[in-house]
């Protein structure tokens, strides 16, 4: 049927020309322009022709809509039929947007006619068009078949009833056993395709219409629309009428013409756009989807008017309306894509999230996962509207999920490590930290990888999932820094000497403002290969490096300053060769020794293993720690409490009453040896 004939104003089966993505890409037009706006305000709106089709229905109700029997279906394919050469015969004479707006209602009832559940969304309107044109063709010259013979309803409910073949024709009218339409005879399923091979059988027969024309199907692809001059039509070559993909080629010249120059009209708009805003994440966003927006909203309604005027048909009107639909269904996850990182942009814009805080690259991470996810459900939905087994493959992901889940696992383990690496926060963007033998400040955590700047101002990208089970040392946490420091004095230095630099190096730490007094450990730390260690521990009251450096430099330098003033030096590697003679040993204090170790065998009072018990009584605390001369001699000192091993509110666990028996029972043993 004439293909100008059918609108995008309204549809029972859902087709591409359905105002389901037109009112999204309006309303984002409204908010990112005007151009929008203008383009609505020239071209005639879907309402206002749907409004005349109600009107037309109310005033001219010329049958009755039945489809719960085959006499019923075809009664109204009749009628119908009838009611639509009616109002062609009219158009021809006085072309009007009123009786465009009944045609159209008069072929989306005949396409309801006919079972196309399993036809293509994106084609099921052009699909239809072209089998009731056929049917129209076939009746025409075969005659009308006498209703009287279809079952009607009461005969319908019977068994057996569920399908009824025309008489005279291999076409078939069924009940519908599935589906929104589940009870309704319709024209069976297979009509689309038997009907174009019965009208090849039937067609030397003559038709009649009271349009006098030889056919429908060779009449329709010829028409325009109303806002198409018919002198432009009549003027048309006769090589550019013949039928390209069963449309006129010069339509087909036309509607591939008017592709290209949109498709390079928002290319420009693009790339201009993206020239001319190049500064603020949400202001780039916000401009990247006027392309897109302009796109779905033309594919949705102009673009379609436009075709609408032209009039497509057959298999290029096919082609022409899935790649609108690919345009509508990818242009709208496009959108979907950036709407979602907008609103992302948006909440990080709030005082409380850093630009380059963890909380931050994890929201643009559920948002980039969203909008994929959104984006590959709208673009899953646009595959089932052209036709493709989606939920076939859906199915089949079942079969190969293993192979898929292999494939994915590095990015899924990278996509985990970022969860982790939000809920744990080990380490926040601008860190300074140390991760293996890498060091370097964060400078974003990732979908894949955390960025480090290195030290040398290099990139280290190191995944996700190897990041969060690596030792990680956050050098931004501490609450202070430390300096450890050991140094090596000479061999020569007095005994004296040395009490009086660890003193003054004690007072000089306590001093200092910018180190922890209750942490300061500077201790004479044993004897090394050539020198006398002093061990210096300290913390710094800093959490800044440069600032580090400078308090431990200063405290280098005084350290120096204090090892002078002693008296004494540094020491380093050397070695020193006493020349004298060999004076042998002591010959007094050997045979003293060697006695007393004798008396003590003869005795049974010999030291070893270990002392005995009572001696060890008798020599507790008779050393005079602090030294003689100590300013804390002759008081009790309290040991060092500012770094205790463990909490020293908490009490040392005790012996249970079974191990307390076994160490007396080991002590009484003990004695009696000892004893004996």
């Amino acid at each position: 049927m004439i293909r100008f004939f059918i609108s995008c104003y309204s549809s029972r089966n859902g087709g591409v020309r359905q105002n389901d993505c037109g009112f999204f890409g309006l309303g984002l037009s409204v908010c990112i322009g005007l151009l929008a706006v203008t383009l609505l305000t020239f071209i005639p709106q879907p309402g206002n022709a749907q409004d005349l089709s109600d009107d037309v229905v109310s005033e001219r109700f010329w049958a009755q809509i039945r489809t719960d029997s085959p006499r019923y279906t075809m009664e109204t394919f009749l009628n119908a039929s009838d009611a639509l050469q009616n109002s062609v015969a009219a158009y021809l004479e006085d072309p009007s947007l009123e009786l465009q707006a009944e045609i159209a209602l008069l072929s989306d009832l005949l396409v309801d006619l006919l079972d196309l559940e399993n036809v293509a969304a994106a084609t099921r309107r052009e699909t239809g068009i072209r089998t009731f044109e056929y049917l129209m063709d076939i009746f025409g010259r075969i005659g009308p078949p006498d209703v009287t013979m279809f079952p009607d309803l009461d005969m319908a409910s019977g068994a057996g009833s569920d399908s009824f073949r025309i008489p005279n024709t291999p076409l078939r009218i069924e009940r519908v056993t599935n589906g929104p339409r589940k009870g309704e005879f319709l024209f069976a399923e297979e009509t689309v395709r038997v009907a174009p091979r019965f009208f090849e059988a039937v067609r030397h027969l003559p038709l009649t219409s009271p349009l006098g024309i030889e056919s429908w199907a060779s009449f329709g692809p010829q028409q325009t629309g109303p806002l198409v001059p018919p002198a432009f039509v009549e003027a048309m070559p006769p090589l550019l009428t013949e039928l390209w993909f069963e449309t006129p080629a010069w339509k087909v010249i036309f509607e591939t013409a008017l592709l290209l120059v949109f498709a390079l009209f928002l290319f420009g708009i693009h790339h201009a756009v993206r020239s001319i805003i190049k500064t603020g994440r949400v202001s780039v966003l916000v401009a990247r989807t006027l392309a897109p927006v302009l796109l779905v909203y033309c594919a949705s309604s102009v673009l379609p008017f436009i075709a609408l005027q032209i009039h497509l048909s057959g298999s290029f009107a096919r082609f022409y309306d899935v790649v609108l639909t690919i345009a509508i269904y990818g242009g709208s996850a496009f959108i979907f894509w950036l709407l979602t990182r907008i609103l992302v942009e948006t909440i990080i814009l709030s005082p409380r999230i850093r630009d380059e805080s963890l909380d931050a690259d994890l929201l643009r991470l559920g948002g980039a996962t969203l909008g994929l996810f959104g984006s590959v459900c709208i673009l899953a939905l646009g595959g089932h509207a052209i036709g493709l087994p989606v939920l076939s493959v859906v199915a089949g992901l079942g079969i190969g999920g293993l192979a898929v889940a292999l494939a994915v696992r590095p990015t899924f383990e990278n996509l985990i490590g970022g969860v982790i690496l939000f809920v744990d926060r080990p380490v926040r963007v601008g860190d300074f930290c140390s991760v293996g033998d890498q060091k370097g400040t964060v400078e974003g955590i990732g979908i894949r990888s955390t960025k480090l700047r290195a030290v040398d101002r290099t990139v280290i990208s190191i995944p996700n999932a190897q990041f969060a089970d690596m030792q990680i040392i956050n050098w931004a946490q501490c609450d202070q820094m430390l300096i450890n420091e050991t140094i090596g004095l000479r061999y020569d230095t007095a005994e004296d000497q040395l009490r009086y630099l660890l003193v003054a190096l004690r007072r000089m730490l306590h001093a200092h403002p910018r180190i922890d007094a209750e942490t300061v450990r500077v201790r004479f730390a044993g004897f090394g290969d050539s020198s006398l260690k002093v061990s210096i521990r300290i913390y710094a009251q800093t959490r800044e490096w440069n600032d580090f450096f400078a308090i431990r430099e200063d405290v280098d330098l005084r350290i120096l300053k204090a090892v002078h003033e002693a008296g004494t030096d540094f020491a380093f590697p050397s070695q020193t060769v006493y020349m004298a003679k060999d004076q042998g040993r002591d010959e007094e204090r050997s045979t003293r020794a060697e006695d007393a170790v004798k008396r003590w065998r003869d005795t049974g009072q010999l030291p070893f293993p270990r002392l005995s018990r009572q001696e060890q009584e008798r020599l507790k605390g008779t050393l005079d720690y602090p030294p003689y001369g100590s300013a804390d001699a002759d008081d009790i000192v309290e040991p060092e409490a500012a770094e205790p091993l463990s909490d020293p509110c908490q009490p040392l666990p005790e012996l249970a009453e079974e191990d307390s028996e076994v160490e007396t029972s080991s002590t009484s043993e003990r004695t009696r040896h000892q004893g004996s």
